[in-house]
């Protein structure tokens, strides 16, 4: 089988790379046999995209349905010598109507090959999962950071973000990375939130790609570092209202980083607890102080109290004046 009779097209659809394939090979689709290579992919913000691919092969004439007239174009030349018209078309009947059922499964031993390859391409997208599944085997501490490094530089160019990126701190749980560029303000967001919604993406291709993976952080600007300073403070603030007020303090809602560093920053008070409350983005912290007052009484109620001694002298006891008899 000739290079013409067999094609390999890509293209973002399956459909579509089939059509160009049967354009460029000028067949029908009943006259060839076609295999999926690969099937498109989407992947996450571009990561792990793929386009389909197919391999069109064009059939045998005894196996084509309408490649006995169309494919072959010596049928329709001939007709000018009326003797060889009339040869070929007796001899016409019989291969096209016995074959269709019989050649195919004798033909079939002889292109056993193209549905051998067919495992092949399969095989190829086996590889390609099989590379991946050995990518998350990765258990060097190196090679995590190496592909924590390229997967976040590969958003930031989709985000049109020009920036370097280099592993700080030594934590042992984790990977640190810091963001240094011109455009680190625009990665924080307000309280945050952008450089954490970043973080919580590259994780998500990591973790696709690593298996069990050490936990990815993210900061820019020593920003994580400034915002646990001023959570710690504000706990130990809100801490030192709730002691005094002896009521219960309500935070505004948080993220589970900063409910975290209110919690460790009060763990060590004995006076006062923490809990979260709330669903979701709602959810926030409470500090309770181990200790609440009771409500005073109003200054009638007080007023009753300390007149209450009189009323009880008048029933059993004795009026103010009075002189109690021995």
């Amino acid at each position: 089988m000739s290079n013409s009779d067999s094609i390999e097209v890509t293209a973002p659809t399956v459909e579509q790379a089939i059509s160009e394939a049967l354009e460029k090979l000028g067949a029908a689709e009943d006259d060839v046999a076609i295999e999926i290579l690969a099937t498109p992919r989407a992947g996450v913000l571009g990561l792990g995209a793929r386009d389909a691919r197919v391999r069109v092969v064009r059939k045998a004439p005894s196996e084509a349905r309408s490649g006995v007239a169309e494919p072959p174009p010596a049928p329709p030349m001939p007709p000018k010598p009326s003797r060889a018209a009339d040869s070929e078309a007796q001899a016409a009947p019989p291969p096209t109507a016995p074959k269709p059922a019989t050649s195919p499964e004798p033909v079939r031993p002889r292109e056993a090959e193209p549905p051998r390859r067919a495992p092949q391409p399969r095989a190829d997208e086996t590889d390609e999962e099989e590379a991946t599944e050995g990518a998350r085997q990765v258990a060097n501490v190196d090679e995590q950071v190496r592909e924590a490094i390229s997967i976040l530089k590969r958003i930031l160019e989709l985000m049109g973000e020009t920036a370097e990126v280099e592993r700080v701190g030594s934590d042992p749980e984790s990977i640190e990375l810091e963001i240094k560029g011109d455009g680190s303000g625009i990665l924080i967001g307000r309280h945050g939130q952008t450089l954490d919604a970043l973080e919580y993406l590259v994780n998500r291709v990591a973790s696709r790609r690593i298996k069990d993976g050490m936990p990815i952080v993210l900061d820019t600007e020593s920003y994580r570092a400034r915002r646990r300073q001023q959570l710690e403070r504000m706990a130990l603030s809100m801490g030192e209202r709730a002691k005094r007020e002896h009521q219960p303090v309500k935070l505004d809602p948080m993220p589970p980083r900063d409910r975290r560093i209110i919690h460790l920053a009060l763990k060590d008070d004995p006076l006062v607890s923490t809990r979260s409350s709330g669903e979701g983005f709602l959810r926030s912290v409470e500090i309770v102080p181990t200790e609440t007052r009771p409500r005073e009484r109003s200054g009638r109620g007080r007023k009753q109290e300390r007149e209450r001694p009189g009323a009880i002298g008048e029933q059993g006891g004795f009026k103010h004046g009075q002189k109690k008899l021995l």
